[in-house]
């Protein structure tokens, strides 16, 4: 399995797991990997501009309270569409 995969896949995995299942630390444990993986793509230059990322963070906030709460789950979602998209292009390549 690829590592950068798992690390990416990491984030909204555990913030899922601590956002329904209540367990507060696991779900900001979570969005912190989520922080660490779009810096390093934004870092190596994978991604150019956080527009999509930005646009997610925006979203959540205004649509759940408390703001910061609502970004941290924008993040987690966008973390997770980038990951199905990471295993779509693996997948196409015949690496996963």
């Amino acid at each position: 399995m690829n590592p950068a995969l798992l690390i990416t896949a990491a984030g909204p995995i555990l913030g899922a797991i601590g956002l329904y299942g209540g367990i507060d630390w696991l779900f900001w444990s979570g969005i912190v990997i989520a922080l660490l993986a779009l810096f390093l793509n934004l870092a190596s230059g994978i991604l150019k501009a956080p527009v999509l990322p930005g646009l997610c963070v925006v979203v959540g906030a205004a649509a759940i309270t408390p703001w910061y709460h609502g970004a941290g789950v924008g993040l987690l979602v966008w973390t997770a569409l980038e990951t199905a998209g990471e295993i779509v292009g693996l997948r196409k390549e015949g690496r996963l």
